[in-house]
């Protein structure tokens, strides 16, 4: 069982699912920020050290290979076709 974030954790709350993002900070020690897939071109809510309250709140971890309809793995948007 997971602790903590990592960036490219996939996850989701509330019917909905994003990717944990690589910090903009080098420092290991910030990650909880969570991009959701959305049509948004900025959805983005910060969860950093609040892994246990987003579990209690019903977040979960899915699998790595759930595939986004409008965000890419890294959390950069898909580009529009």
């Amino acid at each position: 069982m997971e602790s903590d974030f990592y960036p490219g954790m996939k996850v989701s709350l509330d019917g909905e699912f994003g990717v944990v993002i690589k910090p903009e900070t080098d420092s290991e020690d910030f990650c909880g920020i969570i991009r959701w897939d959305t049509d948004k071109e900025s959805d983005f809510e910060d969860w950093g050290g609040l892994f246990g309250t987003f579990l209690n709140q019903g977040g979960k971890i899915i699998d790595r290979n759930f595939p986004f309809k409008y965000i890419n793995d890294d959390g950069t948007q898909k580009l529009k076709s």
